[in-house]
């Protein structure tokens, strides 16, 4: 998907089936399960993946992950593709070739390398005076990653505040919980005053002028996340906490091609809503697909909306995961699902990856259910 000189690219026409039923589907489901592609549609312009949809992809990979044994395991899994983040200080071209070179030699394929120290800098989210060094180091990663056929990169304005406010034990894991009364309570070591909407607004309207001219000329795609929790606490307002707020960054990018969304399931559930009872997040799917700016999804439940909730594996939170997969089939979204936030047993004898298989196999198997009652699995 990223470099036209692979030999396995998914929108190639010459792609053969892929057997997927030699791989272990773990926890969700028992055994294998084959999951083959299903006739090629039309491509909508700019879009290089096949409208056969569905893939399965692991976020929050870091470069010393990428051992033989590791990705051995993710191919295992039924995982495709992987999301890579590096921070700015180990980001040449030479790392990012580095980093593409090992995940393709293992037989996967890199969807993403994001900056970790820079995907969500608070210099130009706040404005401050070294936002201009901040947007530099990210154009010039920009740059390399066009070089480098690497086409996807993730954003966000994660404005300070609380990520978690404590734990909470789920189903014998541990797992991230946020209070917005406690979360209320904590300052904003990053913010030298309050942030009004519109400050911020200005902000982000800035950072796209800079940035995403120098994105569209690379053939890089910005995927924005959305603020988590989606809720303005510390003294700084959060843009990214509703559907309409996410239509208005769209609209500041002139709705480009290579402006789109990392649609967090997660963080879209947690979300008051124009009532305060939540927002649609099918619906979301549903708008953000049929615009084709949905480049990826990080598959997470939670317990709830805002203004409390601690996150859940798939089948046990507030949200019907199945019908948001479904939604992504409808609109055709061809990127990758990930999970996200695994939850971590409290069990000895298990570790993160024992929960993470258990979200493999229920992605693998809401996708092969997708595609069966679509009609896309013949």
């Amino acid at each position: 998907m990223n470099d036209n000189s692979e030999t396995e690219s998914p929108n190639d026409n010459t792609l053969e089936r892929r057997d997927f039923g030699k791989v272990l589907l773990a926890g969700a489901v028992a055994g294998g399960v084959a999951l083959t592609q299903s006739p090629q549609k039309a491509q909508a312009a700019g879009n290089k993946w096949s409208a056969t949809g569905l893939k399965a992809g692991v976020s929050h990979q870091r470069p010393n992950m990428l051992t033989p044994d590791h990705l051995n395991y993710l191919k295992q899994m039924g995982v495709e593709y992987l999301e890579v983040r590096v921070p700015s200080s180990n980001s040449s071209y030479d790392e990012i070739m580095r980093i593409r070179e090992t995940v393709e030699g293992a037989g996967l394929h890199v969807f993403e390398i994001m900056l970790s120290d820079k995907y969500s800098s608070h210099e130009f989210a706040l404005g401050t005076d070294k936002r201009d060094e901040d947007i530099a180091i990210f154009n010039r990663f920009v740059k390399d990653l066009g070089k480098a056929g690497i086409d996807t990169i993730t954003y966000a304005w994660h404005t300070g505040g609380s990520y978690r406010t404590g734990q909470t034990t789920m189903r014998g894991c541990k797992t991230r919980l946020f209070e917005l009364e406690e979360g209320l309570k904590r300052s904003n070591p990053h913010a030298p005053h309050e942030y009004d909407d519109e400050e911020m607004w200005a902000n982000y309207t800035y950072f796209i002028e800079r940035v995403l001219p120098v994105a569209e000329d690379a053939g890089v795609r910005l995927q924005l996340h959305p603020n988590d929790p989606p809720v303005t606490h510390a003294g700084v307002a959060r843009l990214f906490r509703s559907v309409e707020n996410y239509k208005r960054a769209m609209d500041i990018a002139n709705n480009s091609p290579y402006s789109g969304i990392l649609f967090c399931t997660g963080s879209f559930g947690q979300m008051f809503g124009p009532d305060g009872e939540g927002e649609d997040v099918e619906a979301a799917i549903r708008h953000f697909g049929s615009m084709e700016q949905i480049y990826q999804v990080h598959y997470r439940n939670v317990s709830s909306t805002m203004p409390d909730f601690y996150e859940t594996f798939p089948d046990n939170g507030y949200q019907n995961m199945y019908k948001l997969m479904k939604a992504l089939g409808e609109v055709n979204f061809n990127g990758v699902v990930c999970p996200d936030h695994v939850p971590e047993p409290l069990d000895s004898k298990a570790d993160k990856t024992t929960a993470e298989a258990y979200i493999f196999g229920y992605i693998r198997a809401a996708i092969q259910a997708v595609n069966t009652e679509l009609g896309l699995d013949a």
